[in-house]
């Protein structure tokens, strides 16, 4: 990506988490990105196109972001819980506006549904990790485990529209992981519940404040 493609892109997404997709034109972000709407236009023709560069841009980001969701040991996954909810704040409006762009970009659908799809069979990865080393119980029947996924993705995904609508004092990065360990604490087992403690103090530790978050997902 070209350096003035690569302003174009980044201007797009601080705007779009600022105001929301439909509330965006392409002069507002020519306008915020200090060139020309011309300029803007000779390499981006329509919004639409612009979109398409985001959403590349935000797939080329999370493979940076998670290059090792594969092999994972407890620790990493806490770590990596962490770094997704910072890449939900990073493209909020991706989460947000999902309707709004996928009418725009229609094949963003697939996109989206890979992203759920990608989250909970990382969950999924993580329960049985966790069985694995001892830390929860094996599954009570069959399928169980995966509806616990999926549950654990509603919390990742839900957090960030009540952070957006009521503020982040009330849904931040420090509740959305709370949320998920509180999911998980009756699988636990006796050192499930020694890790979940650790993990518990660890926390407010580990999680940097909404203000760092927020300025470092576009730098």
């Amino acid at each position: 990506m070209k350096k003035t493609q690569h302003k174009i892109v980044k201007t797009a997404i601080q705007l779009f988490n600022k105001n929301g997709v439909a509330n965006v034109r392409v002069q507002d972000i020519a306008v915020t990105a200090s060139i020309s709407p011309g300029n803007l236009t000779y390499h981006y023709k329509t919004k639409k196109d612009l979109m398409v560069a985001v959403l590349k841009y935000m797939k080329v980001t999370q493979k940076e972001m998670f290059p090792y969701q594969s092999v994972i040991e407890a620790q990493d996954w806490i770590e990596l819980v962490q770094t997704y909810l910072r890449f939900q704040i990073q493209f909020r409006f991706f989460y947000r506006d999902i309707l709004e762009i996928s009418n725009l970009v229609p094949e963003s659908r697939i996109q989206y549904a890979k992203q759920i799809e990608s989250v909970i069979n990382f969950n999924k990865n993580g329960i049985y990790l966790s069985v694995g080393k001892g830390f929860m119980i094996p599954e009570p029947h069959e399928g169980h485990y995966q509806v616990l996924a999926t549950n654990s993705w509603a919390i990742l995904n839900a957090w960030l529209t009540v952070r957006e609508v009521l503020g982040e004092e009330v849904a931040n990065v420090k509740r959305g992981m709370n949320g998920l360990l509180e999911l998980n604490y009756p699988y636990f087992t006796e050192k499930g519940k020694e890790f979940y403690h650790r993990i518990k103090q660890q926390i407010p530790v580990m999680v940097k404040s909404e203000i760092d978050l927020m300025e470092e997902a576009i730098d």
